[in-house]
């Protein structure tokens, strides 16, 4: 009987994103933008970011990806 390979745990996601500010009738509104993607190192001492895009303000958030319920 051949062995059944069980699969690797999935190492996590992360989103890099842009938070793009704007106001809509006087209320300020925020557009989040996904901008890249990262991955944490197999040593777990860093994160390898893939960007697609910088921002024009500077700022990068990175947060741990959520799928979209469906």
């Amino acid at each position: 009987m051949p062995k059944q390979k069980t699969p690797a745990p999935a190492k996590p996601r992360y989103d890099v994103l842009v938070a793009d500010e704007y106001e809509r009738d006087g209320q300020k509104q925020v557009n989040w933008l996904r901008v890249g993607v990262g991955f944490p190192h197999d040593d777990g001492e860093g994160i390898q970011i893939t960007l697609k895009a910088l921002p024009l303000n500077g700022t990068l958030v990175v947060r741990l990806h959520k799928p979209k319920p469906e």
